[in-house]
């Protein structure tokens, strides 16, 4: 995927429960050229299949992103009207990751959904959805956090539909150097190496009580880590891994559709 972004596409899909993925690239000879190098790569990955499209092709490219409901959430494109009935999520992906239409979101905004509300951390907020949905029913205050500039860029946008204001920050979670913001939940939709590496930070992090009796030597502040976890990203089977990465936590709650899982967690009291 870190492949088809470098290209930056105007716009892809997940067809076939994932097996087959669909993007959209600039027509021209120095787009070509820029490209040629990476779909090369590609290609290495499974059979690669370049199409010329004809006029009207965003039109096309607008029948992908349909509005779904999902529990008391309508997550819409800007191009369809809302629902009187459900929390409207406006959101146009544009280079970044996050319709609402991939598995793993949805499960996400499911589960949210039975969790106290708190301020969240939204790792992984691609176009914002999870951040913006988070808003809607909410949670107060919402942080979103990527390592991809322009999904933060997306997001932003995207936050400016909604008449919404998350505050949305350019890093890496995983980082021991990025200062990571504590909060009562956190949603982590990025796969399982990063998740493990966020669970091995949290657990060399000083706690309170030992920073403040030995500030000095610790290089950051206290992390706190949250009440709630919403882990995401996964696939079925690695559930028991990334459940043994937090040993502290309770399963509460777990959600697949054969092929990606969700897991909710709670601390252990």
């Amino acid at each position: 995927m870190r492949d088809v972004l470098a290209l930056q596409p105007a716009g892809w899909q997940e067809e076939d429960e994932g097996r087959r993925l669909v993007f959209w690239l600039e027509d021209g000879a120095e787009a070509a050229a820029a490209a040629a190098t990476a779909l090369r790569r590609l290609g290495a990955l499974g059979r690669l299949e370049v199409e010329r499209e004809r006029p009207g092709w965003e039109d096309a490219w607008r029948r992908f992103h349909t509005p779904r409901a999902i529990g008391r959430l309508y997550v819409r494109p800007p191009w369809y009207p809302a629902r009187d009935d459900l929390l409207d999520v406006v959101v146009e992906a544009g280079r970044a990751f996050g319709t609402g239409a991939h598995a793993s979101t949805q499960q996400c905004l499911k589960l949210i959904q039975s969790v106290r509300l708190g301020s969240l951390l939204d790792l992984g907020c691609g176009s914002g959805v999870v951040s913006l949905a988070a808003l809607r029913l909410g949670f107060a205050p919402v942080t979103g956090v990527d390592v991809d500039p322009v999904a933060v860029h997306a997001a932003a946008g995207n936050a400016a539909r909604n008449g919404l204001a998350p505050t949305l920050v350019v890093g890496d979670a995983t980082d021991p150097a990025f200062r990571l913001p504590t909060a009562d939940v956190v949603v982590a939709n990025i796969a399982l190496c990063p998740i493990l590496r966020l669970a091995e930070r949290w657990r060399a992090a000083p706690q309170d009580g030992a920073a403040r009796a030995h500030g000095g030597p610790y290089r950051r502040a206290a992390e706190r880590p949250p009440a709630e976890l919403v882990l995401s990203g996964l696939l079925v089977e690695q559930a028991e891994e990334a459940l043994a990465a937090f040993p502290a936590y309770v399963e509460r709650a777990r959600m697949d559709d054969g092929t990606w899982l969700t897991l909710r967690l709670s601390r252990a009291s």
